[in-house]
């Protein structure tokens, strides 16, 4: 897949706001592992999600309001092999719509990829008062081997 793939496959994702939370877009999708938290001086959101064997290409962030979306795609790695004995790791697209518990400065938002973990740093807003419609892609620095 390449990444223009991705993106048009973002936006149509995006378009899906009204699937219920934890539900999976289509088949052959997942569902990756995501935590929230505050720092304690609360000036700091965190989001850790799980993307082992995810290349960093097939990432999109964006935030809207106070949601973080995630999509992307997890390709398969079957090596060319010939018979199936044990198939757990889940491949496909994702697409993880990430309630935040506060208004944050996207455009100040920063992104690693590192380990198959992605961190999101969100800096919280100075004021609360967030326009739905503002809308910011995240850009992620890679550290180490993805």
């Amino acid at each position: 897949m390449y990444p223009d793939d991705l993106f048009r496959e973002f936006d149509r994702l995006f378009a899906e706001l009204s699937l219920p939370a934890g539900s999976h877009a289509r088949r052959g999708s997942f569902n990756p592992n995501a935590d929230v938290y505050v720092t304690s001086g609360g000036r700091t959101i965190f989001v850790q999600i799980e993307l082992a064997g995810v290349d960093r290409d097939n990432i999109k962030l964006v935030v809207e309001g106070r949601t973080l979306y995630l999509a992307g795609v997890r390709g398969s790695d079957a090596h060319g092999a010939e018979a199936v004995m044990q198939k757990e790791i889940e491949h496909g697209y994702f697409f993880k719509k990430i309630p935040l518990p506060m208004a944050v400065e996207a455009d100040a938002a920063k992104a690693e990829y590192s380990g198959g973990m992605l961190t999101v740093k969100l800096p919280v807003a100075h004021t609360s008062s967030m326009l739905v419609s503002d809308r910011a892609e995240i850009r992620m620095v890679v550290r180490g081997r993805s």
